[in-house]
């Protein structure tokens, strides 16, 4: 996965399996995991998660438990941009 899409998943508010499938490149079974680990942290700080049929998590948690240096996808996310954009310059059809 690009730096880019890994920006564009830990940008939203709320983490799924698959985006935590995505961030920590492990399975779904280390995703589940990952999940309820987060959900028993937040539960014994007197915390509540919206109950939904998809349970999500907030993707802040995910950040901070897998400790991803944001700053670092973001500046990499950056480069990949303007790599794409110096690619598609020079890559002119006449």
């Amino acid at each position: 996965m690009s730096y880019t899409e890994l920006f564009k998943i830990i940008s939203t508010p709320w983490a799924s399996i698959n985006d935590i499938m995505k961030i920590a490149g492990c399975g779904k079974d280390s995703a589940r995991k990952i999940r309820d680990s987060i959900i028993h942290i937040i539960k014994e700080e007197k915390k509540d998660i919206p109950y939904s049929k998809k349970k999500v998590i907030p993707t802040k948690r995910v950040i901070e438990y897998l400790d991803l240096d944001i700053e670092y996808v973001k500046d990499m996310a950056m480069k990949e941009y303007e790599l794409k954009r110096m690619k598609e310059k020079t890559n002119v059809s006449y």
